[in-house]
């Protein structure tokens, strides 16, 4: 019997959701958090077992339907995780949150990227863009471990405030990268067009407000006209349809633009989140959400374990581990103290004491926006053969991998008892 490509890729789709099904009672019967779970099956049933292949892996994640499982799946994670922010939290610590999203980011993006530079003898721009893909942490890893813990809602707030927000950043810088490699390209046009006329200082500035405020006013926009629409028309159990149809509407308007879409839809699912009237219409788009976006993770997760090759493994292990082990005990510290002392400058000002501070710096896993940008560099740099992203996406890819398995695996294992050491609010 011969099996046609497309049905053998059918055949990986549902071999890869059956998996993930696993993953809560091994996880439940190992007391680990599903994340490290899942990526350890997809390097099991991946390179270790070849049952899902690395081209697929490589598929899924970066081109599946033209944008990749990755990027769509991001979507729905982001509007997911964004219902659970509270306003409260990010007018009380805008400044913290801000400051992490921004003079942070760029310590991690360029501490990350002196080091992958010394590592790899790449020059500092290819360095520049694995740091920039790096330095989001990440929601969907933050939640579910906080939710074991008793932390003050100041620190957990801050923190996850950070991880919606930073994502957004993270591809902006990472646009600037590829911007400044290749101009050309249409990944990083309006960076370009920008750049030309006001040279690359004032551009990469106007550039990251501008990738901001546009798509978040956007994103707020829709959040309330999801709303009022509603009570007007009374959508009922198809609410969810209008709710996902526009939140991808947004996303596929502002990709067409030019324009990351990720502001807009954190915006609209935190208007969403905090505004709706609770009707049990609203709850069941909440839980409805709530499994779309746990399963768009299983699936990353999985095919981030699948994407590595046994010779990948090989070659990359070492550096993997020692950029890994940098960015979580070197550059998050310093970017955290750095940004966070800022921050606390002034009067009147909330401050967080040594304690929080260090627990906060230890506490910063990559995960899923990491994993689905990993792969951009060596896409770009084949379809519109860009000799350095060639050479060096490969090696990118392999590093991220490394850097988001073992953040996420320590710190499932370390946070608590840093918290009880620290903090000694945790639960028992």
């Amino acid at each position: 019997m011969i099996i046609s490509p497309v049905t053998y890729d059918y055949y990986e789709i549902s071999f890869i959701l059956i998996v993930a099904a696993f993953s809560i009672p091994i996880s439940r019967k190992s007391s680990m958090v599903y994340i490290p779970v899942l990526i350890i099956m997809g390097l099991v049933f991946g390179p270790l077992l070849g049952f899902i292949k690395h081209s697929f892996a490589i598929y899924m994640l970066s081109s599946f339907a033209t944008i990749g499982i990755g990027m769509l799946g991001l979507v729905i994670i982001l509007y997911y995780e964004s219902h659970n922010f509270s306003p409260r939290i990010l007018r009380k610590y805008f400044t913290k949150i801000v400051s992490l999203d921004t003079i942070g980011m760029v310590i991690t993006a360029v501490g990350a990227g002196i080091f992958f530079s010394l590592l790899t003898g790449a020059p500092f721009i290819v360095g520049f863009i694995f740091g920039a893909i790096i330095s989001p942490t990440d929601p969907a890893s933050l939640i579910p471990t906080f939710r074991k813990l008793n932390i003050r809602d100041d620190i957990s707030g801050t923190l996850i405030g950070e991880s919606l927000f930073n994502d957004p950043l993270g591809i902006i810088l990472l646009s600037i990268g590829i911007g400044i490699i290749a101009p050309d390209v249409s990944y990083s046009s309006f960076f370009t067009l920008l750049t030309s006329h006001t040279g690359l200082i004032l551009g990469s500035g106007a550039f990251l407000i501008l990738e901001i405020l546009i798509p978040a006013a956007v994103g707020i926009a829709f959040g309330f006209f999801i709303i009022y629409l509603n009570r007007y028309f009374n959508f009922e159990s198809l609410l969810i349809a209008l709710t996902l149809g526009i939140v991808l509407f947004e996303f596929t308007s502002l990709e067409a633009a030019g324009i990351t879409p990720f502001p807009a839809i954190i915006a609209t699912g935190a208007i969403v989140g905090n505004y709706s009237d609770k009707s049990i219409f609203w709850n069941r788009e909440t839980n409805f959400n709530e499994n779309l976006s746990f399963m768009a993770q299983s699936i990353i997760f999985i095919l981030l374990g699948s994407i590595l090759t046994r010779t990948q493994i090989f070659n990359y292990i070492v550096l993997g581990f020692i950029i890994a082990l940098l960015v979580i005990f070197v550059i998050r510290p310093l970017a955290v103290f750095i940004s966070i002392g800022i921050s606390d400058m002034g009067k009147n000002v909330i401050k967080f004491d040594l304690r929080t501070k260090t627990f906060m710096s230890l506490v910063g896993p990559r995960g899923v926006v990491p994993v689905v940008l990993s792969t951009v560099p060596f896409v770009i740099g084949q379809a519109d053969h860009i000799p350095l992203l060639i050479k060096y996406g490969t090696v990118i890819y392999a590093a991220v991998s490394f850097v988001v398995l073992i953040s996420i695996i320590l710190q499932t294992v370390y946070v608590p008892y840093v918290g009880r050491l620290l903090l000694g609010e945790i639960k028992h």
